[in-house]
């Protein structure tokens, strides 16, 4: 779908003025000499390519497509001052988006925030269509004060390909803004859409500590360092072009990267297995492997990467011994899961998916009071996971601490979370077994009705049987 955008008379004159101001600066790129590289202060892969391109864009200097292809390789290898040099002269001799939309990407790396977003107003001028272009220019905005601007941008973006991270944009403006309850209200919704959204995490920590809440900002920032630079992606077609000129191996682990938050998994696989084939020492292509593979139920190959690492003398992260668990509990081998999980928190004891696990190992083998320990771990790490309370929950009822468990699902209940009915549910039975009888009836009903109206028939009826045991 593509966008029309209309502006009033005054936003025209600016639009004109400016695309002669980027013409201006693309027409003195066009009399400069091509910018010096340092080839021999670069690796062999990088010099190699480089010079090729340099030599072919020297002998035909008026060739749009050698000067782009130049300067997509400068960017590729991150020389990003020659590159942002190429581009603009590449401009003036070919005024097209590719163009403007990659010079400004590299400006927005150099931290030129204003010229980037210079260069993206006539890239989006060019291709109103383009949402990373439109989301490029937003964050440009938001990076040069801009704020009202970029809050302008990223709210014609909260649907589609680019929301979650429109989301995030509108949450970090209105949070600029002092709007505390509506950036957390866009921030949430950042990771509703996309729960891995590491940046967003922590700007939800940030945010809420400054309102005050300071367990759920402890939560939030918990979540922000198991997620790290995760990001949603969206295409970007021009620079997977760009990423395509590089095969060394961290270009090859962020193609894997970017297509396991597209959904391609065996494309990921593939990509990891190519950064590992460039460098077998690298570390974080095997971790992800060894997940990746799980997912398939491909047993053997995990184990042979999560080997790979054991046997490599480096640090193993503890998300490697986590993923290898989870492969091994798969197959039934409960205890070299239980003993993986539990080297895991030894060197992470903020893993709260790993003390969750732990937690449902004991659960599985009758030991609730231990199960109790390690949910209670998963949730003093991780105070604002639905799931762990509820899992702490239920081993507090079945440990007749009825009083303690309405007071761990008291804070989830009223989120509208997709297991709300069953925690509902829960908290009923709590206060139903605590003798607060017309209380737990109440919270019966909403359960029931509320899992009705989601379709999940099979918990109404259970909560209905319930129901008439207690003569509603």
């Amino acid at each position: 779908m593509v966008t029309v955008l209309v502006y009033p008379h005054s936003m025209v004159r600016h639009s004109l003025v400016l695309a002669a101001l980027v013409a201006a600066v693309a027409g003195v790129g066009a009399q400069q000499p091509l910018p010096t590289v340092p080839l021999d202060q670069l690796p062999e892969a990088p010099r190699r390519a480089i010079s090729r391109a340099l030599d072919d864009a020297r002998a035909y200097p008026s060739d749009p497509q050698r000067l782009g292809r130049l300067a997509m390789l400068l960017h590729a290898w991150e020389q990003y001052g020659a590159a942002s040099a190429v581009y603009a002269r590449v401009a003036a001799e070919d005024r097209r988006f590719d163009w403007f939309y990659l010079a400004g990407v590299v400006e927005s790396r150099l931290a030129r925030h204003f010229e980037a977003a210079k260069l993206l107003r006539e890239a989006v001028a060019l291709n109103p269509a383009s949402v990373p272009a439109r989301l490029a220019l937003a964050d440009a905005l938001f990076a040069s004060d801009e704020i009202d601007a970029a809050l302008a941008e990223y709210a014609r973006l909260t649907d589609g390909p680019g929301a979650p991270h429109a989301h995030y944009g509108v949450g970090r403006a209105l949070a600029a803004r002092g709007d505390t309850a509506g950036a957390l209200r866009e921030l949430e919704a950042a990771v509703g859409l996309y729960p891995e959204f590491g940046a967003a995490w922590y700007a939800i920590g940030m945010t809420r500590r400054s309102a005050g809440l300071r367990e759920e900002a402890r939560a939030a920032l918990a979540k922000a360092q198991e997620f790290g630079a995760r990001w949603p992606a969206v295409s970007d077609p021009l620079m997977a072009r760009v990423r395509a000129l590089r095969d060394d191996a961290s270009a090859h682990a962020e193609r894997g990267l970017q297509r396991e938050r597209q959904g391609d998994l065996p494309g990921a696989i593939q990509a990891y297995e190519a950064a590992l084939a460039a460098d077998p020492a690298t570390i974080a292509p095997r971790v992800n492997l060894i997940a990746l593979y799980g997912r398939q139920q491909d047993w053997p190959k995990a184990a042979a990467h999560y080997n790979a690492l054991t046997a490599s003398g480096v640090t193993v992260p503890a998300e490697a011994h986590f993923n290898q668990g989870v492969c091994l509990a798969a197959q039934g081998r409960m205890d070299e899961a239980d003993q993986l999980f539990r080297l895991a928190v030894s060197l992470n004891p903020q893993y709260a998916s790993a003390w969750s696990n732990l937690g449902q190992i004991a659960e599985m083998r009758g030991r609730i009071e231990e199960a109790e320990t390690h949910y209670r771990r998963a949730v003093e790490q991780a105070p604002a996971e639905a799931g762990a309370r509820f899992s702490l929950a239920r081993m507090l009822i079945a440990r007749q601490k009825y009083a303690e468990a309405i007071t761990t699902l008291q804070p989830v209940v009223g989120r509208d979370l997709p297991d709300r009915a069953q925690y509902l549910f829960a908290l009923a039975t709590a206060h139903v077994l605590a003798g607060n009888v017309a209380t737990g009836r109440g919270y019966a009903v909403e359960a029931r009705d509320l899992a009705r109206a989601r379709g999940r028939y099979e918990l109404a009826d259970s909560i209905d049987r319930e129901l008439a045991r207690l003569g509603q």
